[in-house]
């Protein structure tokens, strides 16, 4: 690429993720409602004995039922930007099972089960995440290290979000994510992260670690601007934060766009174009691979590095992992959260955060962060209703 065409390059990204432009906003927004109207919906349905593969897709149907109604004039890309994955207990991230014997779980009460999933409008994209414990007696709060550790990661995910405003830098925010999970005696998760998005680009090389990991996966500091935009990611874990990759396969993959390779196999052919079709740069499900048979092709596609895998991490089986998860705007007249917080699970955490330390002041402001309220976008979209439960969080500060 010569210099002319970077320049045009970076032109063009400058148009595409203009927050100043009423467009942008509006395609980022509908995305945002679209994702917590199906979060909300997910939640909804968790319960004891419940298949995990059963929420998943439930949630990527929710999505694509709302995307399939909207700009459909001008042929514009949309639909899910991240499969619902639904992880359990001491399992971080990425749990996505197919339904097929031997890759799905059934949840039980008391688990502690994170959700998350994203919906994208013309490759802008929004994702959100939420932590909710199967109560057997709701109008009893959930004790424990599941209490703390749902406590950690929410404090800390507002902590994060008052310090994610212009002028501001990414070590502040890691440094106040450590600080909120060790008033609870929990630590983040380590190898995970928030990152900056932008239009069809799912990760920047900006990147605000819940662990700092130097060795691994250096970080450049940098300093939150005008036109930005974020998936804050909050992982807590009531344990060491210490986690290592699984037995069960992965099931969420992305295409890598970096890679090419003249494939041998006709299935994995057939799957590469049915994925870059439907997917395009964005992580899909296999689940959602119509032809089962291109499932198949899928190994051949990963060994080539013509997809990225999405591995299936988990911490010690006697830990709990809690997550919180937002996507943030940042323009020139302030920050904003477009995916609302949902009720919290009823918990009550024997841990307290001193009125005295750095959380509990930052806690007390806004900052000078907004919050929308979602779901006008959807006003005559039309999805079936299912209405979340009121529940609420018992903390000392």
């Amino acid at each position: 690429m010569d210099m002319d065409q970077v320049e045009l390059y970076a032109q063009k990204s400058d148009i595409d993720n203009n927050l100043s432009d009423p467009t942008v906003i509006a395609k980022y927004r509908l995305a945002a409602d679209i994702a917590q109207d199906a979060l909300t919906k997910v939640v909804a349905r968790v319960a004891d004995g419940v298949r995990v593969s059963e929420l998943c897709a439930f949630g990527d149907e929710v999505i694509l039922s709302y995307t399939s109604k909207v700009y459909n004039k001008n042929s514009v890309e949309k639909g899910i930007a991240f499969p619902t994955m639904v992880s359990v207990n001491d399992c971080v991230e990425y749990y996505s099972p197919t339904g097929d014997a031997g890759d799905d779980y059934v949840l039980r009460t008391g688990d502690v089960v994170k959700i998350e999933l994203g919906a994208h409008i013309d490759g802008y994209m929004a994702t959100n995440g939420h932590t909710t414990v199967i109560n057997a007696n709701p109008a009893a709060p959930i004790e424990g290290r599941a209490a703390d550790v749902v406590c950690a990661a929410h404090f800390a995910a507002e902590a994060a979000l008052r310090l994610m405003k212009i002028g501001n830098n990414n070590i502040q925010v890691q440094e106040a994510i450590a600080e909120a999970a060790a008033l609870f005696n929990c630590s983040p998760v380590t190898g995970t992260a928030s990152n900056e998005v932008k239009r069809y680009v799912i990760a920047t090389e900006k990147m605000i670690m819940n662990v700092p990991d130097e060795e691994n996966r250096p970080v450049q500091d940098f300093v939150f601007v005008a036109n930005e935009a974020y998936t804050l990611n909050i992982l807590i874990s009531s344990g060491d934060g210490t986690c290592r990759e699984g037995a069960m396969k992965p099931t969420v993959f992305s295409r890598n766009v970096h890679q090419n390779y003249n494939l041998k196999l006709k299935s994995a052919r057939a799957a590469f174009n049915e994925i870059s079709n439907d997917f395009g740069v964005f992580p899909f499900s296999i689940r959602a691979l119509e032809n089962k048979r291109h499932r198949l092709g899928v190994t051949e596609l990963a060994s080539h590095q013509l997809l990225t895998p999405y591995p299936v991490y988990y911490t010690r089986a006697s830990d709990r992992v809690a997550q919180f998860k937002m996507t943030v705007l940042i323009a020139a007249n302030g920050t904003t959260r477009i995916t609302p917080a949902l009720p919290l699970p009823y918990v009550h955490s024997a841990y307290t955060i001193p009125s005295d330390s750095a959380i509990a002041q930052l806690l007390a402001t806004d900052a000078g962060v907004k919050t929308v309220k979602s779901g006008k976008a959807l006003t005559g979209i039309g999805a079936t209703e299912v209405a979340a439960p009121a529940q609420g969080m018992d903390v000392d500060m």
